[in-house]
């Protein structure tokens, strides 16, 4: 019998809380929305977005008497995540009523000049950004014979309209450059030649650094950054004109 008494004290303790909870949250959605507060995270001061022309975007979906069961969290989120420079979004409403809305930017890391001539960003996913008056990063850039262009929307290179570009290995080896300190202080430019394979433009020496393509891509990286530590730091950063990566467990260069 006690134990039927604990159980039924649980069941009832565990119904009214419930309810209470309930009633509260029903009460809190019938409060009206008190402030909307925009957060952007990057890894810069300076950035692509800006919390007044986010506000806009959904500002006519608000007014004065907008009520908390009236704000569309997904809705939101959907119409914020059509701004191109936004990676990831999260919106909620906190305790007191307000409407938080914690973006995170899109990192650009390459800029591709194509052969067209439209140029546009890289992110690490591969996502097309569109480059903006407004702020410009300082990034990697590639140019020469790059066959591609970005259709409305932007979009990704992993889309199928983009599988016969060179956008991803190009990402790939703007990546990797990024790995290794040395060379991202090294590399100034990477380049499509009219034989579709990629070179390499360091900011010192006069010399041109084929890659070919990003066959073990490491490796030939790696290769590079021991040759430039262990020889040209002696021999001269303008002994040779070319440093020739294609082929395996070597580096062939042509001395001027």
């Amino acid at each position: 019998m006690k134990r039927f008494i604990q159980i039924a004290f649980f069941i009832l303790s565990v119904t009214l809380v419930t309810g209470l909870m309930a009633y509260i949250y029903i009460e809190h959605q019938k409060k009206p929305l008190q402030q909307v507060e925009i957060h952007v995270a990057r890894s810069s001061e300076k950035g692509f977005l800006d919390k007044e022309e986010i506000y806009k975007c959904i500002e006519k979906h608000l007014s004065d008497t907008t009520r908390l069961k009236d704000l569309d969290l997904s809705f939101i989120e959907d119409s914020l995540t059509q701004t191109p420079w936004v990676d990831e979004i999260d919106a909620f409403i906190d305790i007191e009523g307000n409407l938080i809305i914690n973006i995170k930017e899109s990192e650009p890391v390459l800029r591709i000049f194509s052969q067209s001539g439209s140029t546009f960003f890289l992110d690490k996913n591969g996502k097309i950004l569109p480059v903006s008056r407004k702020y410009t990063p300082r990034l990697l850039v590639a140019n020469g014979y790059i066959k591609a262009s970005p259709i409305k929307g932007f979009r990704n290179i992993n889309d199928t309209i983009y599988k016969n570009s060179n956008l991803k290995a190009l990402l790939a080896v703007s990546k990797t450059i990024e790995n290794y300190p040395f060379l991202q202080s090294l590399i100034s430019e990477i380049y499509v030649n009219s034989n579709n394979e990629i070179d390499l433009t360091p900011m010192v020496g006069n010399q041109l650094i084929h890659l070919g393509d990003t066959t073990n891509l490491n490796h030939k990286l790696e290769n590079l950054i021991f040759f430039y530590k262990k020889s040209l730091v002696y021999e001269g950063w303008d002994k040779y004109t070319t440093l020739d990566l294609k082929y395996r467990n070597q580096i062939v260069c042509t001395k001027k």
